[in-house]
C-alpha cells in the first residue's frame, strides 16, 4: 500500500470517476497545433505519456470554440466536425491507460492577444491592450458574446462525439472570459457588466449552453486564480510587498466559487492568480515556494462550496500534495512543469521512489522560454518531453559495452 494513500483515492466530478486525484494542468501546447486546428502526432504522444505515468486526469491546454470574432485560429487547436477523429485519437490514447481528458475551452485571448497589423484586439470594454497600451481594445457586442456562447455548446457536441470525458472553462490570468468577470477591465453598462454576478453571466451562459446541448451529467470546470495581485493597470507584486488588489482579491474569488457552483459548473480548478502583468505568479519561478502559500488560504474555496476543489502552484512536492488533500483544503492536486519534467511522478509516487522523480527546477526555460521565443514546449531537464516517439529509450538490437569520458550535462545524460 503506497503512503500516500489520499493521492490515489478516487474522485468523481460529476458522475465521472477519476481513478485518482492527480490531473495536468493545461499548458499551451506550443508547436504542437497543425494548420487544420488539430493536434499533431507529437501532441498525442506527449499526452499519452503523461497518461502511460499514471496521472488520473489529462487537461489539455487551450482550444478554440470560433474562428471569426477573435482571429487568432492558427495559434490553438479548434475542435470542428471536419476534425472530429483527432480528438477521438487523442482521447482513445488517453483512455488506454485508464485516465480521463478534459479539454480545455477558451474564447480567446482579449486584450492580452498578440498585436497583429490591421486587427484590433477585442475585450470585454474598450482597454488598453497589454502588448501596446496606445492600442485601444473593442469590446464586443451582445450578439458577439451570444456567437461565442453558442461556439461553447457547438464543440461540446463534437468533444462528447469524440469521447472526450469533460471541458473546463478558461476563466484565468487575464484572458477573455476572466477580462469579463473582472471590474477592472468589464466597463460595460449592459447586461455583461456590473455587479460580479452580471460580470460572471459570460461564463454562466456558457455552461448552461453547454449543458443544454449535452446533458447535465457532462462534467464541466472552471480555472481562475484567486487574485491578481495588481498594484495599478498594468503593474503587478511580488511576494512580500504591500498593496491594495486592484483587480480580484480573495474574497471576491470566495464569492465567485459560490456563484459558480449555483451557475452549474461541477468543479473548481483554482491557483494563486496573476495575469500577464503579474505573470509569475500564474507559473511560479524557482525564487516562489511549492505551493505558492496557497495551502494556507484554499480551504476558505472548498468551505464554500460542495463541488471538488481542484489546487494548482508547483505542488510537485508529494508529501506537500498529500498533506493539502489529508487536511481537506483541496480535493485534487493539478501538476504542470512537475509533469513536464518527470510524466511518471504519479507512478514513482505511488511506489513510494520519491528519489527517483526528475524534478522540474521551476526555472521556466525550456517551457515559457521556447514557448515565448516561437519554439516547441519542451523542458530543461528532461529533453524528452514532447519528442516521445523520437527519443523513445529502446533495448538495443545488439548489445555493446560503452565507455562515456566525461561526467559533465552531456556526459550524465549519454550515460543515462
Amino acid at each position: 500500500m503506497t503512503m500516500f494513500e489520499k493521492l490515489f483515492t478516487p474522485i468523481k466530478i460529476n458522475k465521472l470517476e477519476i481513478k485518482n486525484r492527480i490531473a495536468m494542468a493545461p499548458m499551451y501546447a506550443a508547436g504542437l497545433t497543425e494548420p487544420g486546428g488539430t493536434y499533431s502526432q507529437r501532441a498525442i504522444d506527449y499526452f499519452e505519456e503523461r497518461a502511460k505515468g499514471g496521472t488520473g486526469l489529462i487537461i489539455t491546454g487551450v482550444n478554440r470554440v470560433e474562428g471569426e470574432i477573435e482571429k487568432l485560429i492558427f495559434l490553438v487547436p479548434y475542435p470542428t466536425p471536419l476534425n472530429m477523429s483527432n480528438f477521438k485519437e487523442l482521447a482513445e490514447a488517453v483512455h488506454f491507460h485508464e485516465s480521463k481528458l478534459f479539454l480545455q475551452l477558451t474564447p480567446g485571448f482579449g486584450r492580452n492577444a498578440p498585436i497583429m497589423p490591421g486587427v484590433q484586439p477585442i475585450s470585454a470594454s474598450p482597454v488598453p491592450a497589454f502588448f501596446d497600451p496606445l492600442v485601444t481594445c473593442r469590446g464586443l457586442s451582445i450578439e458577439e458574446v451570444e456567437k461565442i456562447v453558442k461556439g461553447f455548446g457547438d464543440v461540446a457536441e463534437i468533444l462528447v462525439q469524440s469521447g472526450v470525458d469533460g471541458v473546463e472553462i478558461h476563466g484565468h490570468e487575464g484572458y477573455l472570459i476572466d477580462q469579463f468577470a473582472t471590474s477592472l477591465w468589464n466597463r460595460r453598462g449592459d447586461k455583461y457588466g456590473g455587479s460580479l454576478q452580471d460580470r460572471l453571466r459570460f461564463p454562466m451562459e456558457i455552461v448552461q449552453e453547454i449543458k443544454r446541448r449535452v446533458g447535465q451529467d457532462y462534467p464541466v470546470t472552471y480555472r481562475y486564480g484567486l487574485r491578481h495581485y495588481l498594484k495599478a493597470f498594468d503593474h503587478g507584486v511580488v511576494p512580500g510587498e504591500e498593496y491594495k488588489e486592484l483587480g480580484r482579491d480573495l474574497d471576491e474569488s470566495i464569492q465567485m466559487a459560490k456563484l459558480l457552483e449555483e451557475g452549474g459548473y461541477d468543479g473548481l480548478h483554482i491557483d494563486a492568480g496573476g495575469s500577464y502583468n503579474s505573470y509569475y505568479w500564474a507559473h511560479p519561478p524557482m525564487y516562489m515556494d511549492h505551493g505558492v502559500g496557497l495551502d494556507a488560504i484554499i480551504n476558505q474555496i472548498t468551505e464554500a462550496v460542495d463541488i471538488p476543489v481542484m489546487v494548482c502552484s508547483s505542488f510537485d512536492n508529494p508529501g506537500l500534495a498529500e498533506r493539502v488533500l489529508k487536511e481537506e483544503k483541496a480535493d485534487m492536486i493539478v501538476l504542470g512543469r512537475g509533469l513536464l519534467a518527470d510524466p511518471y511522478w504519479p507512478q514513482k509516487v505511488w511506489e513510494g521512489r520519491i528519489e527517483d522523480i526528475r524534478p522540474c527546477i521551476a526555472c521556466d526555460t525550456g517551457c515559457q522560454g521556447r514557448m515565448n521565443g516561437g519554439g516547441v514546449l519542451a523542458c530543461a531537464v528532461n529533453p524528452v518531453t514532447c519528442r516521445e516517439r523520437l527519443w523513445e529509450l529502446r533495448p538495443a538490437i545488439k548489445p555493446k559495452t560503452v565507455m562515456v569520458i566525461g561526467g559533465g550535462v552531456g556526459g550524465m545524460e549519454a550515460a543515462r
